[in-house]
C-alpha cells in the first residue's frame, strides 16, 4: 500500500488523488479539526495511505553541507548537514559549535545550483539535534534560485 501526500492550502483543504485511476476528491478540514494521516479507499477499489501536510511551502529533501554562524561560534562558522529546504526555511543538523536555542537569530550559508545563498534566519524548532530555521532576509535573486531548485 503506497502513501500519498496531500498538501492543504490556507483554507485547510486539498485533493486526495487515487494513484491507480486518477480520481480525485476534495477534503476540507474546519479550524477545530486536526488532520491525521490515515487510509483512503477509492471508488475503484484501490486502498492507499494518506499523509496530510499542513504547510505554507513545499519542502524538498536535500543532502549537502553548509555553514551556520551564531554568536559564540568561530569566525568560520559551524558546519551543518542540510536535511530539507523550502521557500520559507531550512532544516539541518549542526555538526559542531555550541547548541542553538529557539528564537535565536543566526546566519546560514549554503550552495544551490552553483550559487551560494547566505541570509539571516531564526531558529524555530529543535528536535533530536535537528534544527528548523525560518529565512528572514532572502534577497530576490536567492528567492529565484531557491524557487528553481524547488521545482519538481
Amino acid at each position: 500500500m503506497g502513501k500519498v501526500k496531500v498538501y492543504l492550502n490556507e483554507t485547510r483543504s486539498g485533493f486526495v488523488v487515487c494513484q491507480r485511476c486518477g480520481k480525485s476528491k476534495q477534503i476540507h478540514f474546519t479550524n477545530g479539526d486536526n488532520p491525521r494521516s490515515g487510509v483512503a479507499k477509492c471508488a475503484c477499489g484501490n486502498t492507499f495511505g494518506v499523509i496530510f501536510e499542513n504547510r505554507k511551502h513545499y519542502r524538498k529533501p536535500i543532502s549537502s553541507y553548509g555553514k551556520c554562524f551564531a554568536a559564540g561560534d568561530t569566525a568560520e562558522g559551524a558546519t551543518v548537514k542540510l536535511a530539507d529546504i523550502s521557500q520559507g526555511g531550512i532544516r539541518f543538523a549542526k555538526m559542531d559549535g555550541r547548541p542553538l536555542q529557539p528564537n535565536e537569530k543566526i546566519r546560514v550559508s549554503f550552495a544551490l545550483n552553483n550559487y551560494t545563498i547566505s541570509c539571516a534566519a531564526s531558529v524555530y524548532s529543535i528536535r533530536n539535534k535537528v534544527i528548523g530555521a525560518k529565512f528572514i532576509d532572502l534577497d530576490e535573486h536567492s528567492k529565484k534560485v531557491l524557487g528553481f531548485f524547488l521545482l519538481p
